[in-house]
């Protein structure tokens, strides 16, 4: 069979070389891209070459009986399976314990739910020795051992909003509490309180921000009210970003009265100049006119384009966009690539617009 060469690899699908990657065997080939399977093929093939070469010379030197060249050849297979040292063969996994500590001493603040945090600490015996020597043995042994949870909601650990102490088991190494605001950020203290209210410290914890409790104030695109599409009309590019519901809504009567009185209005207007003219002398007039406005979210580093023109996506990955809707047929193609291109994904909305025009006069 003919070898393949580097430029066959890279003529391969993607599928195809991860089930020649598999075939071989090689190391960790469901994670890896199209460029890292060609390498790491190529690489496995020169091993190959070379152990066969091996073979091929053994046999052809050999000078011993036949069953000796099998063990030789066996030997050789056995070789591209090579991990590293025998050592490794006699380490036995119940040999290994987990230490009861790092002598370090630390603190460290977990979120369980709005409602619960959970923590867990080491503090080293050297530690408890230093603040005895420093408050004294009695001192010490007539303390209790606490743990002070602190609200830093928009504060310091220093300086915090309020404090509320839990007393927990000398042995203890780990603790649920229980804490009274959601949405808000703690940090917890451990250490020693003593009978005159003095609070000794041992360790302090890392920050953590509890979640939100009950139904969430983000809108969800599906069920939105007038307002809601109104902040999307203002973020997409049609009004100014930052106006209120209130001044959206006089901003396109505004735009819209603008383009009556100009005799002009955008691709979807319900008729022509001369109709909209002859009815202003008669004092009345209607006026419609369309948009529509596309929304979404992919990752932050994709590559986007929306009919094939480039979009720049916002820092959170999100994207929206502007159309005028003329009556017909809209074809709206959009396409993500992620950043390895590796990943490809296509949504085409096709929007469908009809104006009717019913003209009576009395």
């Amino acid at each position: 069979m003919e070898k393949l060469t580097r430029k066959d690899f890279e003529k391969m699908s993607l599928s195809e070389l991860l089930s020649l990657a598999e075939e071989k065997r090689v190391k960790g080939w469901k994670s890896l891209n199209k460029a890292k399977l060609v390498e790491a093929i190529l690489k496995l093939s020169s091993v190959e070459d070379k152990l066969e070469a091996r073979k091929a010379a053994v046999r052809a030197t050999a000078t011993a009986a036949p069953a000796e060249v099998h063990h030789e050849e066996q030997k050789i297979a056995q070789s591209k399976y090579y991990v590293g040292p025998a050592v490794a063969q006699t380490f036995k996994e119940t040999d290994f314990v987990f230490p009861q500590g790092y002598g370090v001493d630390k603190i460290v603040l977990l979120v369980r739910d709005p409602y619960w945090m959970h923590t867990y600490w080491e503090i080293t015996w050297g530690k408890i020795q230093s603040v005895k020597a420093q408050y004294g043995d009695d001192t010490i042994s007539q303390s209790r051992y606490v743990l002070r949870v602190l609200d830093v909601n928009n504060a310091s650990p220093d300086k915090p909003n309020s404090y509320f102490d839990v007393d927990v088991a000398p042995g203890a190494n780990s603790w649920y509490i229980n804490v009274p605001n959601p949405n808000c950020a703690y940090c917890v203290d451990i250490g020693f309180l003593t009978r005159d209210g003095k609070f000794i410290l041992l360790a302090r914890s890392n920050v953590v921000m509890t979640p939100r409790a009950g139904v969430s104030d983000v809108f969800d695109e599906q069920w939105m009210t007038l307002e809601e599409y109104d902040k999307i009309y203002a973020l997409s590019g049609g009004l100014n970003v930052g106006l209120s519901s209130g001044e959206i809504r006089k901003a396109m009567k505004k735009k819209l009265e603008s383009l009556t009185s100009s005799g002009f209005v955008s691709s979807g207007a319900v008729s022509s100049f001369s109709r909209r003219h002859e009815e202003k002398k008669r004092g009345f007039f209607l006026v419609v006119d369309t948009e529509l406005i596309l929304y979404g979210v992919t990752m932050p580093d994709a590559k986007l384009t929306i009919q094939g023109v480039p979009k720049k996506l916002n820092p959170d990955g999100t994207f929206s966009a502007r159309f005028a809707l003329p009556d017909g047929k809209q074809v709206i193609q959009v396409k993500g690539i992620s950043s390895d291109d590796n990943g490809e994904n296509t949504i085409t909305p096709i929007v469908t617009k009809e104006t009717t025009y019913d003209e009576k006069h009395n």
